[in-house]
């Protein structure tokens, strides 16, 4: 028996570009996060494709082979829209996503990443464990810094929340060569995972199987849902709030942590607010 709670929720921008997978049948789950091409694509185009070869899925298809058959349909859809192959696309142009997917068996749990997506797993012993690691964080982190260190020098003390959003919004327009940058680096062993339709999406995705013996609980998430102000471990202290209150508790800690801050001023980001999806779940002791 498995209970199921999912959260999705759009953030700032005028599109959400995050999807998901609930697939109870099969015991199929998946968050899914668009990511749009600087000046290129939007990230809709690969997430919905991603989504649309986990729901039209055979049941004889692994979960390696749904991300590897819609990673082809990406490259497709790609080619449809801009008129060229794959890899005569430069990756910052490309329509990409992160993906967080399992699939549980009787006696065992399949697991796939790429991106910021996220898997932890709880066991009934009190202890959680990250099946995937964020490559991408890093990088943004360097972006962000950059990006707030150069608001900081021209911040006056006297400055109000309007006057810092403006300097906010010319100095965010410096650090894109930094975001292509990043973007270039889009699976290499230099940068991260994602899946972009090319054939080295599939090369880097992170995958494998763990049993299933003792755990309790299994949290999937898009990076919108992690906890701001952390000191250290972000993602552990996300993912222990997710599992003791829920994701519908900690969906709305992080909305009113954005909506007491709407002018980015106390936590440094990118953006006012991310999309956010998050599934958790719970199991008894009989699957």
């Amino acid at each position: 028996m498995i209970h199921f709670s999912k959260v999705y929720k759009q953030g700032s921008n005028p599109t959400n570009e995050d999807a998901y997978v609930e697939n109870q049948k099969r015991k199929l789950f998946a968050v899914i996060d668009g990511a749009t091409g600087l000046g290129g694509l939007p990230g809709k185009i690969a997430a919905e494709t991603i989504q649309r070869c986990f729901d039209t899925a055979n049941m004889d298809e692994s979960l390696i082979d749904i991300i590897d058959k819609g990673n082809l349909d990406l490259a497709k859809r790609t080619k449809q829209e801009l008129g060229q192959e794959i890899g005569d696309i430069v990756k910052e142009k490309r329509s990409a996503c992160g993906i967080a997917a399992i699939q549980m068996h009787e006696t065992y749990l399949e697991y796939a990443q790429s991106g910021d997506c996220m898997i932890f797993v709880a066991y009934q012993d009190g202890g959680i464990q990250a099946l995937s690691y964020d490559h991408v964080m890093r990088l943004d982190e360097k972006a962000i810094s950059d990006l707030y260190d150069s608001i900081a020098k021209r911040v006056d003390s006297k400055d109000n929340g309007e006057a810092f959003q403006k300097i906010y919004q010319e100095e965010k327009e410096h650090v894109i060569p930094a975001l292509v940058a990043n973007r270039k680096k889009l699976n290499t062993v230099e940068g991260y995972s994602i899946i972009d339709g090319s054939p080295e999406a599939m090369e880097f995705l992170s995958y494998g199987r763990i049993p299933l013996q003792q755990v309790e609980k299994i949290l999937l998430l898009t990076d919108g849902m992690q906890i701001y102000g952390i000191e250290g471990d972000v993602w552990k202290e996300t993912a222990n709030y997710a599992m003791k209150y829920g994701v519908e508790c900690l969906l709305e800690y992080v909305v009113q942590q954005e909506e007491n801050d709407i002018y980015l001023q106390k936590y440094p980001r990118f953006k006012h607010a991310d999309d956010k999806t998050g599934i958790l779940l719970e199991l008894s002791l009989t699957l």
